[in-house]
C-alpha cells in the first residue's frame, strides 16, 4: 500500500498480491528502497527506508505468497 499525504489527509493506493508482476529492491549504504511492479498497468508503488534485511523479507514474502 502506497499512502500519499496531502495538506488535508492522505491518500492510499494497494495493489492486489495477485496483480503483483515484480518486486525490486535497491540498496544503499545506510537504506534500501522497496519498487513493487503491478500487472495491472498502474504506478509502481515505491517504499524507502528500509534495512536490508528488512526488504529482502518483504520481497520473500511477496514471492512465497504468489509461489502457493
Amino acid at each position: 500500500m502506497r499512502v500519499k499525504p496531502r495538506l488535508f489527509g492522505q491518500t492510499e493506493e494497494s495493489i492486489a498480491m495477485g496483480k503483483v508482476a515484480s518486486v525490486q529492491i535497491s540498496t544503499g549504504v545506510f537504506w534500501s528502497e522497496i519498487r513493487i511492479d503491478s500487472s495491472g498497468g498502474s504506478e509502481p508503488i515505491t517504499s524507502h527506508g528500509h534495512r536490508k534485511a528488512d526488504a529482502q523479507r518483504i520481497r520473500d514474502l511477496i514471492e512465497e505468497y504468489q509461489r502457493a
